[in-house]
C-alpha cells in the first residue's frame, strides 16, 4: 500500500513539473512571437510546429521510472539457443555452397553451348570457303561448276526428304 502511495505521489509531482514547463514555454513562445510581425505562411507553420513539440523528460524523471528486471534464461534455454544458432549457420553455409555449385554448373553448360555454336559456325565457314574455292578457280569449266552445284542441291534435298511420321486414325 505504501509503495502504491509513493508511486502516485511521484506521478503527481511529475505532472506538476510538466505543467509548469508547459506554462513557461507557452508564455515565452507567445510573447516572443507577438512582438514580431509574421507575413509568410511558412513562418506561421514553423511557429505552430515549435509550439506543438513534445517535451522530453529530464534524466532524473527517467530514472524514477520503474524498470522490470529481465528474466534470466535457464541453462537449457541457453544451450538450445546456441544449438539453434549453430544449426542456422550450418544451413546458411550449406545453401551458399549449393548455390555456388549451381552457378559453376550453369557457367560450364553455357561455355559448352558457346563452344558448340562456335564450332558449328566455323564448320559452315570452312564449307563455304571450300565451295567458293572450287567454283572460283579460273581453270575450271562451266560443266564442273554445274556438277558441284547439283551435288550441293542433292545434299540439301536429302536433308529435306527425311521421313516424316504420318498417323492414320481408324
Amino acid at each position: 500500500m505504501e509503495d502504491l502511495q509513493e508511486l502516485q505521489d511521484l506521478q503527481n509531482e511529475k505532472i506538476e513539473k510538466l505543467k509548469e514547463k508547459l506554462k513557461e514555454i507557452n508564455t515565452v513562445s507567445f510573447n516572443e512571437y507577438e512582438s514580431e510581425s509574421i507575413d509568410s505562411p511558412v513562418e506561421k507553420k514553423k511557429i505552430r510546429k515549435s509550439r506543438s513539440k513534445k517535451i522530453d523528460l529530464s534524466d532524473e524523471e527517467q530514472e524514477t521510472k520503474i524498470e522490470k528486471p529481465k528474466r534470466e534464461r535457464s541453462e537449457k534455454q541457453k544451450l538450445a539457443f546456441e544449438k539453434a544458432r549453430l544449426k542456422m549457420k550450418e544451413n546458411a553455409e550449406r545453401r551458399k555452397k549449393e548455390k555456388e555449385s549451381e552457378n559453376e554448373i550453369k557457367k560450364q553448360e553455357l561455355e559448352e553451348k558457346v563452344l558448340k555454336k562456335a564450332l558449328s559456325i566455323k564448320k559452315k565457314e570452312i564449307k563455304k570457303k571450300a565451295i567458293l574455292e572450287e567454283i572460283s578457280s579460273d581453270s575450271e569449266d562451266v560443266e564442273i561448276i554445274k556438277k558441284i552445284a547439283r551435288k550441293i542441291e542433292k545434299k540439301k534435298q536429302i536433308k529435306k526428304e527425311e521421313p516424316q511420321m504420318k498417323f492414320k486414325f481408324v
